[in-house]
């Protein structure tokens, strides 16, 4: 038998497997000289150093014919395999694949407002990919993607990793910014600070809410005292509230600052609170069709503006 080798300085090359196979195929080494563009000698120079590498014989020869015996045809069948494999790399087609899904959990407001337009237009530009995505609060992110619920997550870069084995994917930093109704007794100021905000009527985000936790110890160093009046799961309730000009709501900007709603406008907040937001997939899931996404949307974002920008 063929003593087992290592390929770092084992006893064939690429090429001399295809010298093998050829040698096998046609059974005189002129005819497979021919075939491969080499020299006759060179061809049974090789055949006798791979022998000899080896430790095995490999053809018997009968009047000007290489018979191969079984140890050469167990080798061919192997050859055959790493043959096939390149003749289906060299007919790869990049980008082609089968139909392909992707199962993605966000939290409502990004999901609405940016990652379910950019996805849509993914879907027509890649026809073969097909999509699920679930609208869940961020406490169970990352806990559903654990539980193969989904294959991505978007939600806020903070989120706790420590337990489970996730990659993040940076998308995009955010600054806090203060929505307001346009008649609202702080619509002519152009920064907003904690002091506007002492005896003002709020909308916050419930306490699960990991931006409510950032605002909570920026509010609580000011010493202020604010009038909560609402509290909301996401920004989209919350701009309810101030579209009906019943309070103010402190908030990430990106993606809420793209909509276009005559009676909402947003104002800088100092200090300056930012949060920023990442894509997050299984360590172990080594997919080029969800990695393709992922840079799609990241690359597709909108580009740098005055409250947010990619990472």
């Amino acid at each position: 038998m063929v003593k087992k080798s290592s390929w770092s300085g084992g006893w064939a090359t690429l090429r001399d497997l295809e010298i093998i196979k050829t040698l096998i195929e046609v059974r005189t080494a002129t005819l497979a000289a021919e075939l491969l563009g080499i020299s006759q000698p060179a061809i049974s120079r090789t055949l006798s150093l791979i022998e000899s590498r080896s430790g095995c014989v490999l053809f018997k020869r009968e009047k000007g014919k290489l018979i191969p015996n079984s140890d050469a045809l167990s080798l061919y069948e192997e050859i055959v395999k790493i043959s096939d494999s390149f003749e289906r790399l060299t007919k790869f087609e990049w980008n082609k694949e089968e139909k392909k899904s992707l199962r993605i959990i966000s939290t409502p407001t990004i999901a609405y407002c940016f990652l379910m337009p950019l996805t849509a237009q993914y879907i027509k530009e890649n026809p073969d990919v097909t999509v699920k995505i679930d609208i869940v609060t961020a406490s169970k992110l990352l806990s559903n993607l654990n539980e193969g619920r989904a294959d991505i997550a978007l939600g806020d870069s903070s989120l706790n990793t420590a337990s489970i084995n996730v990659s993040a994917f940076p998308l995009r930093r955010t600054k806090i910014v203060c929505a307001m109704n346009r008649l609202d007794e702080l619509a002519s100021k152009d920064v907003i600070t904690p002091e506007d905000l002492n005896q003002k009527r709020m909308i916050v985000f419930t306490k699960r809410n990991i931006s409510r936790t950032k605002l909570d110890r920026v509010l609580d160093k000011s010493g202020v005292s604010y009038n909560i009046i609402a509290e909301v799961s996401d920004s989209y309730l919350a701009l309810d509230f101030v579209r009906a000009n019943v309070g103010v709501c402190l908030m990430p900007s990106f993606p809420v600052s793209t909509i276009n709603d005559p009676q909402i406008i947003f104002k800088d907040f100092i200090p300056e609170v930012l949060n920023d937001s990442s894509f997050f997939t299984l360590s172990n899931l080594n997919s080029p069709h969800i990695q393709r996404y992922l840079e799609y949307i990241y690359q597709k974002q909108p580009i740098p503006d005055r409250y947010s920008e990619p990472l």
